[in-house]
């Protein structure tokens, strides 16, 4: 699977949430089903986002590499799935923990 031509669908076609906050609000609201944090996530959030047992993807760049690869003009660095839309990115393998 490309995960960017992936990432850029389902921005297009599904529902995300884009931010640390923004991510772990939906969360708590039982909303996101895969969570993309970028390579240089910070430790402190990563922590508290597998307090939610939601799989977590990996995604091989860093921040601002993510965030041009989901079609933003700013840095990502935690991303939330809700719907993906036509796209195949909840088919992604997360760890859970």
């Amino acid at each position: 699977m490309d995960i960017k031509r992936a990432l850029r669908n389902v921005q297009d076609t599904g529902k995300v949430t884009v931010g640390f906050k923004e991510t772990r609000k939906s969360l708590r609201s039982k909303k996101v089903k895969l969570v993309i944090v970028a390579k240089n996530c910070p430790e402190g959030e990563l922590e508290e986002l597998k307090a939610f047992k939601v799989p977590i993807y990996t995604f091989t760049g860093n921040n601002a590499e993510l965030g041009a690869s989901s079609g933003k003009p700013f840095s990502i660095s935690t991303m939330g799935i809700i719907d993906g839309g036509k796209s195949d990115i909840l088919l992604l393998k997360g760890e859970t923990e």
